[in-house]
């Protein structure tokens, strides 16, 4: 018996690297499901799995790739994009197929012989033009090839229209024959190798293709390898996919409809649970190496415990809707802020005090260029809410708070203002905008601010650092301590921005 994780396949090192043991997204359960089903079919299945840009398609992929190899199913991995560049895809699917499965068996070059001189009489330079052909006469539906054929009538290239003419049967022949072939071939690997059925094929990255590719790679599939004992699952953003065919015919042509004539089922990556994610990485003890918990003040705490700043990151990407791809960048450029504040800590003794919410509030509104950036100054916090997405709360010391309340505390916490004063006081003095008062009004009209330790911390930093930092930034009281106000916040953010 041919135990597949043990032979020369082409993405053996995904076998150490990329399974659902560690998967950070914490889909483990929902990968061994799908491939519990994709393997029970086995007269020719297609399955769309359907996520949005940056949900992790690929990375679910390879793993689904490490299980299935782990449990015998030949299984072949084809990233499109890297194949966009040509205008066959026949020949991608089909040259993959065959070298692949000769990796994970020995004998295979002997027994897909019959396989290529088939794949042979149709890939000939023509295969899109025959392939629409081939779809006009048998099955009557209308094609990218088929409208590639009508091109190449109207041409004057009559030797290759002889041409076309004179193999045309032999390709109407060859596409049924190649279907019998790969079923012959699957059975022959099973009683010779003991591998299991069916051999299921991972299509990668098509959202990504050109429209009319894209599209060829479906028809393909469809036409060619749409046989007994192969599965084909197929990731895409199938939002994206829609305009991509829409691109071709038009935005009134109904490209859902037509999509469903490639897809026998079609099965949803959901969000990734960001939290799960983020504490994968370690970040807080990543940080506390680093020296950021240590040389910076960062603040506000969201208990009498320790930052927890992978907290504040997973809390806020959820408000903002960020994906893993957006969560990735945002650690990148959040990294590299802090890197910059420690440095000047190392290099002049400088204690600062910056609040992470706002920082990464500011990441987050500068990647997705959020109005309130650019019109935020030290005297106006300007916050807008985004997308009225209050229905996820924040949760501190047992307390749930509205997203945007916390933010805009914190705006405030580093933001002043002129006290009109009273009899009892002088006029036109800057003061911080969340004072004494503030705090107290926020806790008396709000029954959800009840997060004492939230706003003493707040408190007893700008108690701490109220001093060292003057309107004009001219000057500072105490020279070895700085509090962040929002043109720090802002200038650090717009230099991190440069990292892609």
């Amino acid at each position: 018996m041919t135990e597949l994780k043990d032979q020369n396949i082409k993405y053996k090192d995904w076998l150490d690297t990329s399974t659902f043991d560690n998967c950070k997204l914490n889909r483990k359960d929902y990968g061994e499901f799908l491939c519990d089903y994709i393997t029970g079919e086995q007269e020719g299945f297609v399955l769309n799995l359907n996520g949005h840009w940056g949900a992790g398609k690929t990375e679910f992929l390879k793993r689904m790739y490490s299980e299935l190899i782990t449990r015998n199913y030949p299984t072949i991995y084809i990233d499109s994009w890297e194949s966009d560049f040509t205008n066959d895809p026949l020949t991608v699917v089909s040259s993959e197929l065959l070298t692949q499965l000769e990796k994970c068996h020995e004998d295979i070059t002997d027994i897909s012989s019959d396989v290529k001189d088939l794949f042979g009489k149709v890939i000939k330079g023509t295969v899109i033009g025959a392939a629409g052909m081939i779809t006009k006469a048998t099955y009557g539906e209308a094609s990218v090839g088929t409208e590639f054929v009508k091109t190449l009538y109207e041409s004057d290239n009559k030797d290759f229209m002889n041409q076309l003419k004179d193999d045309y049967s032999d390709k109407i022949t060859a596409i049924n024959n190649i279907r019998n072939e790969l079923s012959k071939l699957a059975e022959e690997l099973q009683t010779n190798d003991g591998t299991k059925l069916p051999i299921v094929v991972l299509i990668d990255e098509l959202d990504r293709c050109r429209p009319t590719y894209a599209i060829n790679m479906l028809e393909v599939i469809k036409h060619f390898f749409n046989t007994r004992y192969f599965v084909f699952v197929v990731a895409t953003d199938t939002t994206q996919l829609c305009e991509s065919i829409k691109a071709v015919y038009g935005n009134n042509f109904d490209s859902k409809t037509y999509l469903k004539r490639f897809f026998n089922r079609t099965a949803e990556l959901a969000s990734p649970d960001i939290e799960y994610y983020l504490n994968s990485l370690n970040i807080n003890n990543d940080y506390e190496k680093a020296g950021y918990l240590t040389d910076l003040h960062l603040y506000p705490r969201i208990s009498t415990q320790p930052l927890d700043i992978a907290y504040y990151i997973a809390h806020l990407s959820k408000y903002y809707q960020l994906s893993i791809r957006d969560v990735d960048q945002l650690l990148a450029k959040l990294n590299a802020c802090l890197r910059c504040a420690q440095s000047a800590y190392t290099s002049r003794g400088l204690n600062q005090a910056i609040n992470i919410v706002v920082l990464i509030v500011a990441i987050i509104e500068h990647d997705k260029g959020i109005v309130a950036f650019n019109k935020r100054e030290l005297f106006t916090p300007l916050f807008e809410p985004f997308l009225n997405n209050e229905s996820y709360a924040f949760e501190i010391d047992g307390v749930k708070i509205r997203m945007s309340l916390v933010i805009t505390i914190a705006l405030e916490s580093i933001s002043k203002k002129i006290d009109k004063g009273n009899s009892h006081r002088e006029t036109g003095v800057i003061i911080p905008l969340l004072n004494d008062q503030a705090r107290s009004a926020h806790k008396n009209s709000n029954e959800e601010l009840k997060y004492i330790n939230y706003l003493n911390d707040i408190t007893n930093t700008i108690n701490s650092f109220i001093f060292s930092y003057d309107i004009t930034n001219s000057h500072t009281s105490q020279k070895n301590k700085k509090f962040w106000v929002w043109d720090d916040y802002k200038k650090v953010v717009e230099l991190a921005g440069n990292i892609t």
